[in-house]
């Protein structure tokens, strides 16, 4: 896989470039000086390896990154949606949903 910068985070006023090596692995480098400080790797949990610089550090940038959006969405096993057009005992099984069911126009 080609290496690819996906973005800059400053951490206690030194920025790091987090460039993505692999699928889930990020490489974390200290831009004042070019320094490969670490890796980490976002699955199945945040794991880090640091170099030249403290582990608790590494994983305070892996966190700011992860947070701010620096690292690509990891595919996980779609949903199964068939179940939201079956019906259960005469009623429509919906999937669950944070909007409100659509208000039919009064004629």
């Amino acid at each position: 896989m080609a290496r690819k910068v996906k973005g800059m985070v400053q951490l206690a006023g030194i920025t790091y470039r987090i460039v993505k090596i692999a699928l889930g692995s990020y490489s974390v480098v200290r831009i004042s000086d070019d320094l490969d400080v670490g890796v980490f790797h976002l699955a199945p949990t945040l794991g880090i390896e640091a170099h030249r610089v403290e582990p608790a550090l590494l994983r305070e940038v892996a966190r700011l990154a992860i947070h701010t959006a620096k690292t690509s969405y990891v595919s996980f096993r779609a949903p199964d949606l068939s179940m939201a057009q079956r019906t259960s005992a005469g009623t429509a099984v919906h999937p669950p949903s944070s909007m409100p069911p659509p208000v039919s126009p009064v004629s």
